[in-house]
């Protein structure tokens, strides 16, 4: 009787604590994404290096993109640093928010890789995808 009780007791904890186990996995989405309306603001910020307390021709470059929707909230921000050098504009690694159609593509590249990667995510913020593909592809399309 004991034996009995006992599995009994086991069973019913084992299906209250997983009772809700596929509602876990239900993913949660509002559906008036294509509805809101962003913004893609960029700044960027330069100092110039210092050699020997004199100024040099060589800037350090920030470039930030900031995604914004009608609150001023910050859905995705991306920085991209480089180097300027006279006329030569130089950077390791190519990191670029673009809002095209109904997407914001957030595209990543370091370079002497062979490829790179692009994420998608809706007005939302929420990530749809992702996909790589070859360096020369992503500068051709999103160098700007």
């Amino acid at each position: 009787m004991s034996l009995i009780k006992k599995n009994l007791l086991s069973f019913v904890l084992f299906f209250i604590l997983f009772q809700n186990i596929e509602a876990k996995d239900i993913e949660i989405t509002s559906h008036n994404c294509k509805e809101k309306e962003v913004n893609q603001r960029i700044e960027f910020k330069s100092r110039y290096k210092y050699f020997f307390f004199r100024r040099t021709n060589h800037k350090k470059v920030k470039r930030i993109d900031e995604i914004i929707d009608e609150n001023g909230k910050i859905l995705i921000k991306a920085i991209m640093k480089s180097t300027e050098r006279g006329d030569e504009y130089l950077f390791q690694k190519f990191h670029r928010l673009l809002i095209t159609d109904k997407e914001i593509h957030e595209v990543t590249c370091v370079v002497g890789k062979e490829s790179g990667k692009v994420i998608v995510y809706n007005f939302c913020g929420e990530k749809i995808k992702e996909f790589s593909l070859k360096s020369e592809e992503l500068f051709e399309k999103y160098k700007f």
